[in-house]
Order: structure tokens, then C-alpha cells, then sequence
């Protein structure tokens, strides 16, 4: 209630104060305002929209100069990024609607218009994962509520899309980084132009090798993306072609182990918390469905390959034909050592246990949209349909390993080591099949299909001053498929040497012969209606109320299914697999003379179905209340300064069900506070800023026994002009190697306890020499 009373209080003392402004002071906003097509039912500008969007231009995302592409989204305001698993598998959430297991359940990741994955929070295999920043994005857009329920899959909390450049004349840049103080070199390249009457193309992309900012065995990020795009509008339409090829490997950063202090803080045990990873170097050897052993690196190996096409066409002068396609190769494999025991031996140092989690992906998939739009005196239709169809197969196949930490690093081949290389040979060089230490988890095949039919209508009526927003979205989702979480224990030939190595006589295999089939439905209706008041030049008021939901990942699901009529198969109650997210929001939003500000109140239920968490094993099925205030600003000082930033307030509680004893608990890993503030300086040949991310302490699990430290990170950036066209940058996160972490296994540990915990990374300085041309 405090929360409310604060947020009310920040609404009317912010609004009386815009109201007090001189329409004198207000920019032009049809020359500073960028067009907002992101999750909205018809084109606007941020001071128009009755949602809250916000956009990042080329520009802001080199100064922020993030080191992944969850880096990026965490700078966004309203979104939680855990971006410290690397360029792959983050936890992303939106105003504090919490994810009982991982991914991004209510929050879709595009790339111009087309959602990464149907569904976001596949274990193992998140959307994020197939992502990547480079030089071909002109900008970032978001919507967090309002009308992004009725505008894409799962998409209840928000959108965030990823823009190409398009070009308006010749021109390109190339760009060379290397990490000064990490393992990592990087080339960015991009060029664009124009031809004929209306005709525009742009291709780029990057090419990288190196550790990443933590140290790792083996050259882990390795890897390249290339994107085009090619265009042409015409006097009554217009047609665009996107092609996108990633071939990457990027490093996967799983929990630490650690111990808690007599002062009741995370210690390490001699892995370093700012660059420190659980990487062994191992091989790893994994049985697949076919029956067939496959070799494995670390990391999250990404390699998707997709043509998308968009055009729309005048009918008439009044109606608008626009359709668009995409469909998308997607591969992944996923590798990382997780601790789950330790042990101090007679010499001091610890022996700890590993699983080795290791999971193929394949998501292909197919999005298609075709809609009419009819354009009147104050009123605009838009009428469609979406499918949507995409493969999540999976293959499990969780090994072993062991390793003695000894003087901070992780040593697995010590021949005269009794852990790593026992008698029984059970163990050579720390490695073994199977993992019976792990409980013999986790040998699995998912083989699933997702098809989605949703048709949706929407009205935008404008008023003068007032416009009114509604729209309609019914969501049809069929899930068929077949799945077994069943092995076979026994002798295997893993590594393919003709013979069968001690350390190979447990080897899990996948049970084919128990695969279950699956069908069922999970549909459901999602709705937004909103409002927003120009009360003058320079200031709005505006206001919505959505329902929506999402599909939880067939593989979180599994343990929800029941036999059906139809012999052989598995199905379920259709809520079972949904997460609904009822939302309301209201705010104020200023364009003044020395840049734009927002201020909104946010209010969201929401009652997750039931799923599985891959770490732990458990089924989780609660429920959630969470309200708040969300800030953002963009201001621009005389003598070129100039401050931007974002904070989101956020009070989120387990609200249910009736049997949860943490009721009213905050839910887990959910801050109080996030805070984005960037004070710059530009000169005439150069630009010189400050990056604070700053969070407050949050609850490990939802018992709330054992939090996890408030912590705030600085990062700055100079870049400087050479000469005409050449410009040189330095770039710094984490400037003063501040220690935090985002996410934990243990909720409840005592002084002395060993705990699995994730740290943000370290300080990490880059330099980049890039010519424009």
C-alpha cells in the first residue's frame, strides 16, 4: 500500500509540474519523435502511444557497448536481464512479472517484426539465445503492457524488437574491438545505399574469437553472424526482404561454488568472482536419439538461418493489404559444468562434483501474418490472422565430472589425484558417463510441435486530442508430439575408440522404447483497451488495461499430462499450461524543451499454470501480485551535456495458491529498485559518458530466508575523433570490479555452507577503432 500511495503522489506532483510548463519550451515532435511500430496495432510516436514504449538509437547502444545482447536489454526501462550467463539462456522479466523456472515467459525478443521463438522459456534453449548485437540494428524498441498482449505470442509483458538500418544513401563503417583486459578480438562491418526510384539495401554483420569477458578453457566465443536487407517503396506500397545467418559459440556461465562467510556475505573458494567459470576443458560425450554419440564443447553453440519477407499494398486510398512471412533454420547445443557437491580433502583444497548439462536443440520455425487496415476521418481498423508453427525438440543427456580446485584453478587430470582419477577407475581425468551422483538425471527426448492460429482486430479512434485504442486477440494453440524422460543404463562406447573405458560403463542412453505421445490445447483470449489525452503541446496522460497470457514450454509441462480417451496419449486441463497476466497501467508523459520525461503506475495479477525447473526438478505453480512506478527520461543541457536514464520501482508478492506457505513473500530474485543513468558529455570531436546500473537486494528463493546483495555497477566510455571519418573509443563496465550477483540456488544457507551463486562479471575494458565511410 505504501508503494501505491508513493506512486500516486509521484503521478500528481510530476503532472502538475509538466502542467506548469510553457507550451513554449515544447520540442517539435513531428521532427524529434521516433515512430513507434512495436507491439502497437497502428504506427505512433511515444507521446501519442496509450502503452509505454521507449526506443535506443545506433548511437546510445555503441556508448553502452554491451557485452551481450542481454546487456543491452537490461538498460531498457522495466525489463530485469540476468545477464550474467553470457550471450545465451538469460532470465528476463518485465515490471516484476515474476518466472517461477527461467527464460523469458512473458516477454518477446523480435527481430523487425518477427519473434525469435514462438515460445520463450524452453529450458536450455531461451530466445535470447539466437540473438545477437551488431552494426546492422538502427534501433531498439520496446512496449512493457497495453496493447503488446494482442500483438504477438506470449507477449503479455512486453516486446522488445530489433531494427535493421535502412539506408538513405550511400555509406557503411568498419569497426575492429579487442578486450584489453579479457581474451576477445572482433570485427563489425556494415554497408548500405539506395537505387532506382525508392530502392535501398543493407548488409553487415561481425566476425569474433577469443575467451569472453571470463576465463574459460578453450576459445569459446567463436563465431559470426551476417544480415541483410533489401527494399523498395513504392507510391502505393512497399516490399522489404530480411536474411539472417548465425554460426556462433559462446561461452555459458552457470552458477559458482562458494560458501557464505561469518559476515553472512558470498565468499569465493579461490574462483574468482569477477572473471572466475566452472569451465573443466572436458570433451563431453552425449547419447542422442538416434542413438548415436555426439562430441561437445563448452558452450552454447547457436547456428540459425532465416528469409523473412514484408509488403504491404494500397487497395484503395482509404485500405491497406499488409502481409509478412519468415521462416527460420534453428540449431543450438548447449554445454556448461554445474556444481552440485564439494568437498574439502586432506590437502585443503576442495573436490567438487559437476553435472554436466548438456542439451541439443532444434526450434525451427514459421511465422506468417496477413491483415487489411482500413484508414477513415477518425477512425482506423486493422483486421488479421497470425500462424504460427515451430518445432522444440530437445535431446537431455547430463554426464559427470569431477575436478580438485587447487590454487584457483580447476584440475582434472592430476594422475595421482584419488578423486579425479580413482582406483576403480570410475573416473579418468575427472570424466565419466552417466551421472549417478546427479540421481542418473537427466536423459530425455522432447519432440514437439507448437502450431499457433490467431486471429485479431483492433480500432484506434482519434479525438483531437484524445485517442482510444482497442484490440482483440484469439490465441489457438495446438501441442502435439512425443517425449520420454526414461533411460537405459549400461556399457557404451562414447567416445567412439572401439573399446568400452572403465568410465563408460554407466552410460545413459535415451529409452525410446518408453516414449509417451502428446495433444493437447492451450488457447486463450487476450484483449487491450487504452486511452491517451495530449493536454497540450507538452504534455499526455494515458492509461490501459490488458488481459493476455502465454503458453509454458511443452518440456516445463510434461508432469501436468494425464492418459486421455484416446489410448496412448497424454493431454490436459487447457489452463494447466497457460501463465495469465491481467495489467493495468496509467501515466503521464512530458516533452519539454530540454528533452522528454515519463512517469507511469503499474498493476499486474498474474496465475502461472504449472511447470518444471530444470536446476531443481520441482513443479512450481504460483501466483503473483506486483505494482509499481516506472521513470524514464531523455534530456539535452546546454554546452552538450545531456542525461538520460530509467528507474523502475517494483513491489511483487507470491499472492497464491491457498496451500503456498510463502504467501506474501516477494518473489524470488525480484529488486526492489532498478536504476539506468547516463550523464554524457559531446564536444565537437568528441563524447565522453557515464553507465551506472544500480539493484537492490533481493530474495533468493521465495522463502526469503537469504538474500541476494544490493549492488551498483559503473561503466564509462570516451570516444574520440582521429581524424574526419575515423573515431577510436574506449569502453569500461564495471569501472571499480564490483562484486553482485543475480540469482542463486540455495535460499536458506548457515554460516560455512557451500551455495551455488552466479556473479556479474568484473571489470571488463574494451577499445574499438572504427571508420565510417
Amino acid at each position: 500500500m505504501m508503494l501505491i500511495r508513493t506512486s500516486q503522489k509521484l503521478l500528481a506532483t510530476a503532472a502538475a509540474t509538466a502542467l506548469l510548463t510553457s507550451p513554449a519550451f515544447a520540442q517539435d515532435a513531428a521532427e524529434e519523435d521516433v515512430i513507434i511500430v512495436t507491439g502497437v496495432a497502428k504506427a505512433t510516436t511515444a507521446f501519442d502511444s496509450s502503452s509505454s514504449v521507449s526506443a535506443l538509437d545506433e548511437s546510445t547502444i555503441q556508448n553502452l557497448a554491451p557485452r551481450s545482447i542481454n546487456e543491452l536489454f537490461r538498460s531498457l526501462p522495466g525489463v530485469k536481464a540476468e545477464d550474467t550467463g553470457g550471450d545465451a539462456n538469460a532470465n528476463i522479466k518485465v515490471r516484476g512479472l515474476p518466472i517461477a523456472s527461467g527464460g523469458s515467459r512473458y516477454f518477446s525478443i523480435q527481430e523487425n517484426g518477427f519473434p525469435t521463438l514462438l515460445i520463450g522459456d524452453t529450458a536450455f534453449a531461451t530466445a535470447d539465445s539466437w540473438v545477437r548485437v551488431d552494426t546492422t540494428i538502427g534501433s531498439v524498441q520496446s512496449i512493457r503492457g497495453g496493447s503488446a498482449a494482442t500483438q504477438a505470442p506470449n507477449a503479455a509483458g512486453g516486446i522488445v524488437n530489433l531494427i535493421s538500418k535502412k539506408p538513405t544513401e550511400q555509406g557503411g563503417s568498419v569497426a575492429a574491438t579487442i578486450g584489453l583486459d579479457y581474451d576477445a578480438y572482433r570485427l563489425d562491418a556494415e554497408y548500405g545505399g539506395v537505387f532506382g526510384e525508392g530502392g535501398y539495401y543493407h548488409v553487415g554483420g561481425f566476425a569474433r574469437t577469443g575467451e569472453g569477458v571470463r576465463d574459460v578453457r578453450t576459445t569459446q566465443e567463436e563465431g559470426f553472424q551476417i544480415k541483410a536487407t533489401v527494399g523498395k517503396d513504392f507510391d502505393r506500397g512497399s516490399v522489404a526482404v530480411h536474411l539472417k545467418h548465425l554460426d556462433d559459440r559462446v561461452p555459458t556461465y552457470l552458477p559458482l561454488p562458494a560458501r557464505v562467510q561469518a559476515d553472512g556475505n558470498i565468499g569465493t573458494i579461490g574462483l574468482d568472482l569477477g572473471d572466475g567459470t566452472n569451465s573443466l576443458g572436458l570433451t563431453d560425450f552425449t547419447a542422442r536419439s538416434n542413438g548415436q554419440f555426439e562430441e561437445n564443447e563448452e558452450g552454447f553453440k547457436a547456428d540459425m538461418t532465416s528469409i523473412a519477407l514484408h509488403g504491404d499494398f494500397e487497395i484503395t486510398e482509404n485500405v491497406k493489404l499488409d502481409g509478412k512471412v519468415r521462416y527460420a533454420d534453428i540449431s543450438g547445443n548447449f554445454y556448461s559444468p554445474f556444481p552440485f557437491s564439494i568437498a574439502t580433502n586432506a590437502d585443503g583444497n576442495e573436490n567438487i562434483d559437476f553435472a554436466l548439462f548438456n542439451t541439443s536443440s532444434e526450434m525451427d520455425n514459421l511465422f506468417g501474418d496477413l491483415n487489411v487496415q482500413g484508414s477513415f476521418d477518425r477512425i482506423s481498423v486493422k483486421a488479421g490472422v497470425e500462424y504460427a508453427n515451430q518445432d522444440s525438440e530437445q535431446n537431455w543427456n547430463f554426464n559427470q565430472a569431477r575436478a580438485t580446485l587447487v590454487n584457483g584453478a580447476l584440475v582434472t587430470n592430476s594422475a595421482t589425484d584419488p578423486f579425479t582419477n580413482p582406483v576403480d577407475g570410475s573416473y579418468i581425468d575427472g570424466f565419466r558417463l552417466g551421472n549417478p551422483a546427479f540421481g542418473n538425471c537427466c536423459t530425455r527426448e522432447y519432440d514437439f510441435e507448437i502450431e499457433q492460429f490467431a486471429p485479431y482486430i483492433s480500432a484506434n479512434i482519434d479525438l483531437d486530442n484524445l485517442s482510444i485504442e482497442a484490440s482483440f486477440r484469439r490465441n489457438n494453440n495446438a501441442i502435439t508430439g512425443q517425449f520420454t524422460e526414461a533411460s537405459i543404463v549400461g556399457p557404451q562406447d562414447g567416445n567412439g575408440d572401439g573399446t568400452i573405458a572403465t568410465n563408460e560403463v554407466g552410460a545413459q542412453v535415451i529409452d525410446r522404447s518408453a516414449l509417451q505421445s502428446v495433444d493437447y490445447d492451450a488457447d486463450y483470449n487476450a484483449f487491450s483497451f487504452g486511452a491517451n489525452y495530449r493536454v497540450n503541446d507538452t504534455v499526455a496522460i494515458f492509461a490501459n488495461y490488458s488481459e493476455g497470457a502465454s503458453v509454458t514450454a511443452p518440456d516445463r509441462s510434461t508432469g501436468l499430462l494425464v492418459a486421455s480417451s484416446t489410448a496412448g496419449t497424454l493431454t490436459g486441463t487447457n489452463d494447466q499450461f497457460l501463465n495469465f497476466v491481467d495489467a493495468f497501467e496509467v501515466g503521464a508523459k512530458f516533452q519539454l524543451g530540454l528533452g522528454d520525461f515519463s512517469i507511469v503506475y503499474f498493476d499486474a495479477q498474474v496465475a502461472e499454470g504449472g511447470q518444471l525447473e530444470a536446476s531443481t526438478q520441482n513443479v512450481i505453480q504460483n501466483s503473483f501480485d506486483t505494482n509499481g512506478i516506472e521513470i524514464e527520461g531523455d534530456f539535452n543541457f546546454e554546452n552538450g551535456f545531456g542525461l538520460r536514464g530509467n528507474a523502475t520501482f517494483t513491489d511483487s508478492k507470491i499472492a497464491g495458491p491457498d496451500n503456498n506457505a510463502n504467501i506474501g513473500n516477494t518473489a524470488r530474485r525480484q529488486a526492489p529498485y532498478i536504476l539506468n543513468v547516463n550523464p554524457y558529455y559531446e564536444a565537437d570531436n568528441y563524447n565522453v559518458g557515464i553507465n551506472v546500473f544500480s539493484t537492490g537486494k533481493a530474495p533468493v528463493q521465495d522463502s526469503n530466508q537469504f538474500d541476494l546483495p544490493a549492488f551498483t555497477t559503473v561503466g564509462a566510455y570516451i570516444n574520440y575523433d582521429i581524424r574526419e571519418n575515423m573515431e577510436i573509443s574506449l569502453n569500461a563496465n564495471n569501472l571499480f570490479d564490483s562484486v553482485g550477483f543475480s540469482e542463486g540456488e540455495e535460499g536458506a544457507p548457515a554460516i560455512g555452507d557451500f551455495v551455488r551463486f552466479r556473479p556479474i562479471n568484473g571489470r571488463t575494458v574494451s577499445a574499438t577503432l572504427r571508420y565510417n565511410f
